[in-house]
């Protein structure tokens, strides 16, 4: 596989900025105490599993997301036999949704 503009894969660095979020949470917890502690306890036991995973699973998907978004920017192209031969032109679509062309104007008002 190559790719029409190579010079975007150097964006892939910024994976690395929610990975650094991810490690470096500073988050500060108070504690506070209660006269049922144990019960308390098990449930923060049993949440901060569940936590632990949603935060694994949102880490990934951030890293997925923004690995698509270079790659689909670097533009992936599979070269073949044919391409080669031909030169290709790209084709572009232009999707006009404005009120101007909207009118009802007939060729010849008169």
């Amino acid at each position: 596989m190559q790719f029409l503009y190579p010079q975007f894969l150097w964006a892939l660095l910024l994976l690395l900025i929610p990975v650094l979020v991810h490690l470096f949470q500073l988050r500060r917890f108070r504690t506070t105490f209660f006269t049922n502690v144990a019960l308390l306890q098990k449930l923060t036991a049993e949440s901060n599993k569940s936590k632990s995973i949603k935060k694994w699973l949102l880490l990934l998907s951030r890293l997925l997301a923004i690995a698509a978004l270079v790659f689909a920017f670097a533009r992936p192209v599979e070269p073949s036999k044919q391409s080669e031969n031909q030169s290709t032109k790209p084709l572009f679509v232009y999707l006009d949704n404005s009120l101007s062309m909207q009118a009802n104007v007939q060729a010849f008002p008169y």
